[in-house]
């Protein structure tokens, strides 16, 4: 699945209904690439950011900076990374998908990976599939999640 197309079909599906919710969204938009910077919609009224992991693709929409990540949960030896206080596998994870997704909203990328992530960051997680983390950063907001069958999504 081409990304900028699945953000296309996201951003024309569901910007009504983010409407209804006080965001006032360009009617169209375009994705704008520049080599060293993440992509972005060409207004600063719409912003989105993209995550992937074990073939599911998440897309976040706001009206303000956003930030998302999406994990399959799997085994991996998280006491190696001891900058992330986890308990468990499932518990790493949810802690993994903040940290990105908070990396993500403030554009800092994966080089701030071990730096701490500020107590006043506002972070949604939200239930997917049994095998998956997925979590939104962004500003205090209604943020509502929905299921994409990309087979819905035409040439």
């Amino acid at each position: 699945m081409d990304s900028d197309k699945f953000v296309k079909f996201c951003y024309e599906n569901y910007k009504d209904i983010m409407s209804r919710y006080g965001a006032e969204l360009p009617s169209k938009v375009e994705i704008v690439r520049i080599d060293g910077e993440k992509p972005r919609f060409d207004t600063d009224k719409a912003y989105f950011n993209l995550s992937h992991s074990g073939g599911v693709m998440m897309c976040g929409i706001s009206h303000s900076k956003i930030g998302v990540d999406i994990e399959k949960i799997r085994e991996i030896d998280y006491k190696k990374f001891d900058f992330i206080d986890a308990k468990d596998v499932e518990d790493f994870f949810e802690k993994w998908t903040e940290r990105e997704s908070y990396l993500k909203f403030t554009g800092e990328g994966l080089s701030g990976f071990r730096k701490e992530i500020p107590a006043d960051a506002h972070f949604e997680h939200f239930p997917v599939w049994d095998e998956y983390h997925a979590c939104v950063c962004a500003e205090e907001q209604n943020v509502i999640a929905y299921e994409i069958d990309v087979n819905a999504i035409n040439d």
